[in-house]
């Protein structure tokens, strides 16, 4: 399949325009950057760690976001026949895809940066080159799953009621690990949950790669990009 870069650029410049317009996606990234600036600001530094913080603001939006910026475009496009109509021309479905993960990465990649400041932790307490390839990986996934979830969906509030219950168990359930074992077992076989125990062991003491956490990364993010071939492949992008 010949892949047209032009095209996908036009994808990019489409989608980066219509996710930063849209305050229903972009609540997500900055309610990030709020909530810890405001958690940072008013509660005790001894409950409110770096970690903590650093934490909860990448989940809000590498999981949230990722998730909202899959599911709510696609069910919008839909929703208006705009999808349709690219679908007909002479876009494919590689090239849509291409073009639209990639602003959705960029914001969350940007986003993710930002947070490191703004939760207080000093620059060089980070191990950057770790950090990036985790939390991009949790933003693909998250991206996929809310591709996926576009794709079953008719329409935008179709979309945010089944990205829901899904996105509030990625996002919430790795903060209750550390008061309960049971939880934490459970969320270690998450993406959600090895970032934040990344984030923790970095933070608290020296992280390495480990290969649990390789691999449950690793089959995450297989398992989602086969969901989406499926998914794609039985109903396409503009099912009914």
């Amino acid at each position: 399949m010949n892949l047209s870069l032009r095209k996908i650029n036009a994808i990019l410049q489409l989608k980066l325009q219509s996710i930063i317009t849209n305050v229903s996606i972009m609540v997500a990234p900055l309610l990030a950057i709020g909530f810890v600036l405001i958690m940072k600001i008013s509660m005790p530094k001894a409950v409110m760690t770096g970690a903590f913080l650093l934490g909860f603001g990448v989940l809000f939006n590498a999981i949230m976001g990722g998730i909202m910026m899959g599911s709510y475009p696609l069910a919008e496009e839909k929703e208006k026949n705009t999808l349709r109509v690219l679908m007909t021309s002479s876009v494919n479905g590689t090239e849509f895809v291409i073009g639209s993960i990639i602003p959705s990465i960029l914001i969350i990649i940007i986003v993710n940066i930002i947070l490191v400041p703004v939760a207080g932790i000093p620059m060089n307490k980070i191990d950057w080159p770790i950090y990036m390839i985790y939390t991009t990986l949790c933003g693909l996934i998250s991206i996929l799953i809310g591709y996926i979830i576009g794709i079953y969906s008719k329409n935008q509030m179709q979309a945010g009621n089944i990205s829901m219950p899904i996105l509030l168990t990625f996002t919430m359930t790795p903060m209750f690990q550390m008061i309960n074992k049971t939880v934490a077992q459970i969320t270690s076989f998450t993406y959600s949950g090895t970032f934040i125990n990344f984030i923790n062991d970095m933070l608290t003491k020296t992280y390495s790669p480990n290969f649990k956490d390789i691999a449950v990364l690793t089959v995450w993010t297989i398992l989602s990009i086969l969901i989406f071939i499926y998914a794609y492949t039985k109903h396409g992008l503009d099912s009914e």
